[in-house]
């Protein structure tokens, strides 16, 4: 088991990337954190009433348009051979390098961009308060926004929502092990073709084999009841989810055996 993951181990890896890219890291926080302010300050000033609800868009376009790019450029070493070689001489297994990326790249941004637009928007909100005292402005909470959706409702679309976001995340990730230069791109190029295929193969099956004619339907679409169809989506994004997870997993273990 030491051999596979190693805590201590683990530890010295985490030091030792933090060692490397401590500055860039508090730089990259700093200018995202002056982004998020400046944008939402533009939001609060061109507004006389402001509603909690009405911060939402912002919430998920901002945290959205970093995290998603992020992950397509997990393991930056594997940019360039000299990285790559330097990388994979570290003392550390792959599943304690391929942990770590995971951490930072996928789970990290969804804990740390959250809490720098809270700041950003209370910092926002009472600033342009103090420039004009008669704003009405209601801060942003996601505990309010979420307290006014229906509890069954936010029940079945929470799982779905996360799970989403990490596959979306998870599948840039990947892109990340297989291009060496402009992953974002290249993966989100791939994804467009692959998708063109899934969407021609569904036109041809629904259009030209007349699948539908006399009642008959396809096994996919015979959904007995609500419940079962979310049960179908979940399970169907936690398999997608594991799959695209090891997949990376092993293109990493590839590029060092190799």
């Amino acid at each position: 088991m030491n051999n596979i993951f190693n805590i201590n181990r683990f530890g010295k890896l985490i030091k030792q990337q933090y060692q490397l890219s401590g500055k860039n890291l508090v730089l990259a926080l700093s200018s995202i954190f002056i982004v998020y302010t400046a944008i939402l300050l533009l939001f609060t000033f061109n507004n006389s009433s402001i509603e909690t609800l009405e911060w939402l868009p912002f919430f998920i376009i901002l945290n959205t348009v970093i995290a998603l790019p992020f992950a397509a450029y997990a393991f930056p070493a594997f940019r360039t051979k000299e990285k790559t070689f330097d990388y994979l001489l570290l003392p550390c297994s792959v599943a304690e390098k391929f942990t770590l990326n995971i951490i930072i790249r996928i789970l990290a941004p969804w804990i740390v961009l959250p809490t720098i637009f809270y700041i950003s928007s209370h910092l926002a909100s009472e600033l342009a308060q103090w420039h004009n005292p008669a704003l009405k402005i209601e801060s942003f909470s996601l505990s309010t926004i979420l307290g006014q959706i229906n509890h069954d409702d936010l029940r079945i679309a929470i799982p779905s929502i996360i799970l989403s976001a990490l596959i979306h995340q998870s599948v840039l990730f990947a892109g990340a092990t297989v291009f060496k230069k402009q992953p974002l791109i290249k993966t989100l190029v791939a994804i467009g073709i692959v998708a063109s295929v899934i969407i021609f193969y569904f036109y041809i099956i629904i259009e030209w084999a007349d699948i539908y004619q006399n009642g008959k339907m396809p096994w996919f679409a015979i959904i007995e009841n609500k419940e079962s169809a979310i049960h179908c989506l979940l399970g169907l994004e936690i398999v997608l989810l594991t799959t695209t997870w090891a997949y990376a997993f092993f293109k990493v273990k590839e590029k060092e055996i190799a």
